[in-house]
């Protein structure tokens, strides 16, 4: 490719996809809820593959955040690896997911996946359309103490199945 306006344009839409994720994980480990449904448009989705979770617009989305901040709080995400698609207005990207629960007792890697993403481009930003979680191992949130702290979580996920 050539470097030229369209290159800049396009490294530009990578910056601010970016800088979207990071908000995210800000959002969702140290903001609030209102925070981490403010990264999704106003219809956006969350879901989690393994799980049947899907949490559309941006009430549940609150709603949900709430929840998950209420039953395994001190979460901490790391997303990496980004690769982002665009297409104008509209991207697609996927990017690698590890999540952290800190306990008095110790730090457990408590899952991995990677993210699955639709982007759009409104008003002047970009925002998360659809995010999707893929988690290869998700019985691994069930198990010994992760599991333990995430028994709660999971049974308020009940609510927000397919």
């Amino acid at each position: 490719m050539l470097r030229s306006d369209n290159y800049l344009h396009e490294a530009a839409d990578r910056v601010m996809i970016t800088d979207l994720l990071a908000r995210y994980v800000w959002a969702i480990d140290y903001g609030t809820a209102q925070q981490w449904a403010d990264v999704f448009t106003p219809d956006g989705v969350f879901g989690v593959l393994a799980g049947g979770l899907r949490v559309e617009g941006r009430e549940r989305l609150i709603e949900f955040a709430n929840d998950l901040y209420r039953t395994v709080p001190h979460l901490h995400h790391v997303t990496t690896s980004m690769a982002i698609d665009l297409d104008g207005d509209r991207a697609t990207g996927k990017s690698q997911l590890n999540e952290f629960m800190s306990r008095p007792e110790a730090i457990y890697p408590n899952l991995h996946g990677w993210y699955e993403d639709d982007y759009v481009f409104i008003d002047g930003r970009w925002l998360i359309k659809r995010r999707m979680v893929h988690l290869p191992h998700p019985e691994n949130t069930r198990v010994g103490k992760v599991g333990e702290y995430f028994a709660e979580f999971w049974q308020v996920c009940e609510k927000y199945r397919d």
